[in-house]
């Protein structure tokens, strides 16, 4: 199936809904490379509100959560106006790193991207960043939804890496 007509699985948590903003789109008439990774960071900061890692949480405790690796796949042009919700997934997690999987969608259910993350929870209590372990009240959601996540279909772009192939 060509990635034009590939359909997302709504089966993750919707955690954030835009529409293509003016600002966002480039000198093609589509929307800049940029802005996807725009989209995918709200989201990921979506979801760390709802796991309770909310800015009360960040400044209360001087934590907060870094982005160790990040990949986006773009598989669909975006145009100004268009309707896009994120859907993420949580892979796997750890006491300290989680490892997630956001699908940008349209309203029509396509898949417009895909962005792989990895995040890691860091304490800056001590005046450097240092990686600390989820407080008890997050380790419990983020693992509730990993749990809950596990048995969804993983694509394939997941294993795929980036580069150019040997085939001329």
């Amino acid at each position: 199936m060509d990635h034009s007509q590939q359909k997302a699985a709504v089966s993750g948590i919707v955690i954030l809904a835009d529409r293509v903003r003016p600002e966002w789109v480039d000198y093609n008439g589509h929307m800049g490379d940029f802005a996807y990774g725009i989209v995918f960071s709200d989201a990921a900061t979506a979801y760390m509100e709802r796991l309770g890692l909310d800015a009360d949480y960040r400044t209360a405790q001087a934590a907060t959560l870094y982005t160790l690796d990040s990949r986006i796949g773009y598989l669909h042009e975006c145009h100004e106006g268009t309707a896009l919700s994120v859907e993420l997934v949580v892979l796997a997690a750890d006491a300290k790193r989680m490892h997630i999987l956001m699908r940008l969608i349209d309203a029509e259910g396509v898949a417009l991207a895909l962005c792989e993350q990895v995040l890691m929870h860091v304490s800056r209590a001590a005046g450097a960043p240092r990686a600390a372990p989820f407080p008890a009240h997050v380790q419990m959601r983020l693992d509730a939804d990993a749990a809950a996540h596990a048995p969804l279909p993983r694509p394939a772009w997941l294993d795929r890496r980036i580069g150019l192939s040997a085939r001329g």
